[in-house]
């Protein structure tokens, strides 16, 4: 049984999107540019007659004649008729930028308007800043400051001036004017610019003159004070002489060493245990002794004896024989003796020969040493006394040098200060009279007037679109914040297949139409979300009236009994009721007598042309009694409606109009909202949402009614290819 309960918490319905958290201007732009389109292609027209005939009139009125000056900024001079290969850039651009700034300065723009033949030349442009016999030099240079255009052209190194105003002739002559002072000043200020930097190099050269006659001076008092005349010759022979002690020294020192190492081996023979090992040049020396060639005669001529008394054959234990063997042993003995004697003496001489050798070399080598060292001590004061004159003579020639160089820049830059270059810049082409205005320029007056008209419309039709609060589709209740999309239904007009008076029975009279379709869209997650939810009540509510809300609702309930749902539609319309005409019944008795305890549920419940779907009138008109919505009979009522049906359709009047249906909201179980497109507003809708979300029924959401398809819309392509895949099926 459905009585009155606290609200209950709403549940999810998926089927739908989501409407946004936040309401934001949701505008499809290709979609708004198709629809105006010919609106935009006609402002696109005006547009160009508007920039003709601006061209027509501002050429005959306020033609703009525009004069120009064209200059060049040259690189630095290094030289006469030389100039600077590779220029830094950046100081290029500098320099370039700094005479853009001087041609509009202060300075230049106040040397003009001073200028007394500006007064004869000047013509109309002068006479316009005469008041009152006076010139007005201040407001003229004001003019000048914002109309003078200097600028550099990019990637160049060209400067254009230009000046425009309606009179050829004169401006030309003004520009003129400008053009010269500048010349002028910048002579000027290039003279004036060179004249420290002449001064500064006039001023070095003098000093390098007395430097230059300062070290002159110094290097000739050291050459006096070293009794020097030639220092080149004294080294070379010092160094020489050096040479050859240091050779001789070498010598004596090595021969030293020989002569030590000889003595060594000599001394360690004599020490030695078995005497010392003679040579054999030395054994030979000895053996050329008169004693030992005496000795050695004897003992061969005894030898001699001996070999004759053999051949005489006197043998060996003959007594003359025996003499003789015992004659040459002796003899023998005696030249071993004398041998050994020689040799020691001539040994001993020898190492007495070493010892004086060296002693020789030992006093040569100190001497020569001592020599070494005055040598020595001499090419270092040389040297010392050579390297002050020859740093004396490296500061003179740079001194010299420094003082070619800077002579050379001061001739370089006198010769600079005569050249028509030396100001860096040059006049390229001088300021003539136009033959023809700047200003109007058909090619910009035409685009101007296009883009003038077409902004003009197109932002007013964007603002149109902006302001305009109107429902016009689905996209527009997107824009609510926490509102729900159920469908749309297209206006009967988009639909060939369904006759203008029979919309009310869309479903069933063109169950392949457009609308019809519109309705099973809506049908099908309506009752599954019901399902789910246990929601059988469901009242269907417009906010403002002639939204369609009672064809929705017989539409939507034959939709529903066409899937097999036994479906109730109660018309609590008491206002206006129309489910009765729709169907072709009674309007009594029905939901009035009811309420007012004059009939029941069974006795007024009137069954349809249409299967599972009965009707409940609105009843009497004498019983409608809109209070009685609110009273416990009502709520008796939609219990016994659910215990009987599957889902009962409630027809209500617009919100606008009465609050029956915020009443009735609390009774059911779920509400949904009728829009009609282009006729309620979404501050009206989100009212009406907000008041029904605060209801006992759960909001199910919006359904948008009489959806006309606009062009850029995807709303058409959409029906028209639902009419088509119609049409095939049939």
């Amino acid at each position: 049984m459905t009585t009155a309960s606290p609200t209950r918490p709403p549940q999810a319905f998926s089927g739908r999107p989501q409407a946004p958290a936040a309401q934001t201007a949701n505008i499809d732009v290709v979609k708004i540019l198709k629809k105006y389109i010919w609106i935009l292609m006609a402002s696109g027209i005006i547009g160009v007659l508007v920039g003709i005939a601006a061209h027509l009139i501002l050429r005959q009125v306020y033609p703009i004649f525009k004069p120009q000056v064209v200059f060049q900024v040259l690189p630095p001079t290094l030289n006469t008729g030389e100039v600077v290969v590779g220029t830094d850039e950046d100081e290029q651009a500098r320099f370039a930028l700094t005479q853009v700034a001087q041609m509009k300065s202060d300075d230049i723009i106040q040397r003009v308007v001073s200028d007394p033949r500006l007064q004869q030349n000047g013509g109309e442009w002068y006479q316009s800043f005469v008041t009152g016999n006076s010139f007005q030099a201040d407001d003229a240079a004001e003019w000048l400051q914002d109309h003078l255009g200097v600028k550099l052209i990019p990637n160049t190194d060209i400067i254009e001036m230009s000046l425009g105003w309606k009179n050829a002739s004169d401006i030309t002559a003004v520009l003129g004017f400008v053009k010269e002072i500048y010349l002028i000043r910048l002579a000027e200020h290039t003279r004036d610019q060179n004249a420290p930097q002449r001064d500064a190099l006039e001023n070095q050269i003098r000093q390098l003159e007395e430097t230059f006659k300062d070290k002159q001076n110094l290097r000739d008092r050291i050459l006096d004070a070293d009794k020097v005349d030639s220092l080149e010759q004294r080294f070379a022979a010092a160094s020489f002489e050096l040479n050859t002690v240091l050779a001789t020294l070498h010598e004596i020192r090595t021969s030293t060493e020989a002569a030590k190492t000889q003595l060594s081996i000599y001394e360690t023979e004599l020490n030695s245990a078995g005497g010392p090992t003679y040579s054999d040049e030395l054994i030979a020396a000895v053996e050329m002794e008169p004693l030992i060639q005496n000795t050695l005669q004897t003992i061969a001529s005894l030898d001699a004896q001996k070999s004759a008394m053999q051949h005489q054959g006197i043998g060996p234990d003959h007594r003359a024989m025996l003499t003789t063997d015992a004659l040459i042993a002796s003899w023998t003995s005696k030249l071993d003796e004398q041998r050994e004697r020689l040799l020691r003496k001539r040994f001993a001489a020898v190492v007495d020969s070493l010892n004086n050798t060296i002693a020789t070399f030992t006093a040569q080598s100190i001497d020569l040493s001592n020599q070494q060292e005055v040598l020595v001590d001499r090419l270092i004061d040389l040297s010392k006394t050579q390297v002050k004159v020859d740093d004396i003579e490296t500061e003179i020639e740079n001194t010299l040098l420094n003082k070619s160089e800077m002579e050379a820049q001061l001739q370089s830059l006198k010769g600079i200060a005569g050249l028509s270059t030396a100001q860096r810049i040059v006049v390229l082409q001088n300021q003539t009279i136009p033959d023809k205005p700047v200003f109007p320029d058909i090619l910009y007056m035409v685009p101007a007037g296009v883009v003038l008209v077409l902004g003009l419309t197109t932002g007013i039709v964007f603002l149109r679109e902006l302001l305009d609060q109107r429902v016009k589709g689905p996209g527009d209740i997107a824009m609510i914040p926490h509102t729900r999309v159920l469908g749309y239904i297209p206006d009967a007009c988009e639909c060939s297949c369904t006759p203008k008076d029979q919309v009310q029975h869309a479903f069933a009279k063109a169950p392949r139409g457009v609308l019809a379709e519109s309705f099973r869209q809506i049908r099908s997650p309506l009752l599954k979300h019901a399902d789910r939810a246990g929601h059988k009540t469901i009242m269907v509510m417009a906010g403002m009236p002639s939204s369609g809300t009672s064809t929705v609702v017989a539409n939507l309930a034959e939709a529903t009994a066409g899937a097999g749902k036994k479906t109730l539609v109660i018309d609590a319309n008491f206002r206006r009721p129309t489910q009765h005409k729709f169907f072709g019944i009674s309007d009594a008795p029905g939901l009035a007598d009811i309420l007012a305890d004059a009939s029941t549920l069974s006795m007024t419940a009137q069954a349809t042309g249409s299967a599972n779907l009965s009707i409940l009138p609105a009843g009497s008109a004498a019983a409608r009694i809109v209070e009685r919505f609110a009273s416990e009979k009502f709520a008796e009522l939609l219990a016994e409606a659910s215990a009987e049906y599957d889902i009962i359709f409630i027809d209500v009047p617009p919100a606008i109009i009465a609050g029956d249906g915020l009443s009735i909201a609390n009774r059911c179980d779920a509400s949904v909202l009728v829009v009609k497109a282009y006729a309620e507003k979404r501050g009206l809708v989100s009212r009406i949402r907000n008041e029904l979300g605060d209801a006992r029924a759960e909001f199910l959401g919006v359904i948008v009614n009489s959806v006309r398809a606009s062009a850029g819309g995807y709303l058409r392509s959409n029906i028209r290819a639902s009419q088509d895949y119609a049409g095939d099926a049939a």
